[in-house]
């Protein structure tokens, strides 16, 4: 396989982020989440949201072979909603699964919340997510209920200690 290179996001990214966000949620999720919560979950992605992650948080897009193969954000400062430290995205296309592309990104991350200074990350992952954080040292908190339109959607509340450099 290719070389997984990363660097920051731009925003000509916006549309192959957005691709590759709703391709994962409909391929990779299908064995942790149904039909429905796949489409409630799909249907709160936007171009505009995209545009918006990369403007107001610190995103990393993976390349493969010259192309997105995934992406992850992280907020470095509260905003929107997001705290300090909190990974909010992670996305791997799914024809990338398994070669290190998540690892990649969550490393990229990490190193960008110690060099701001934090010391902890924090992230609610899906459970197709979720064994891609615990490799890397998260820990589950607690299971979380999210309602997106009327559709209930459990993920993992999950914590990692970092050192501040």
């Amino acid at each position: 396989m290719d070389e997984v290179i990363v660097r920051p996001a731009r925003e000509d990214d916006v549309d192959a982020l957005y691709r590759l966000g709703l391709a994962a949620i409909e391929h990779s999720a299908a064995g942790h989440y149904d039909e429905r919560q796949r489409a409630a979950w799909a249907g709160r992605r936007t171009v505009e949201g995209h545009v918006r992650m990369i403007r107001e948080t610190t995103t990393f897009v993976a390349v493969v072979g010259g192309e997105p193969a995934g992406f992850a954000s992280v907020a470095l400062r509260a905003v929107g909603g997001l705290q300090a430290g909190e990974v909010d995205q992670l996305f791997v296309d799914p024809r990338y699964g398994g070669r290190g592309v998540a690892r990649s990104l969550l490393e990229a991350a990490a190193e960008a919340a110690a060099a701001a200074g934090l010391t902890e990350l924090v992230t609610h992952a899906s459970w197709r997510a979720v064994p891609a954080f615990e490799a890397l040292g998260y820990r589950r908190v607690e299971v979380e209920t999210v309602e997106l339109d009327g559709v209930p959607l459990t993920r993992a509340l999950m914590r990692r200690t970092i050192g501040a450099r």
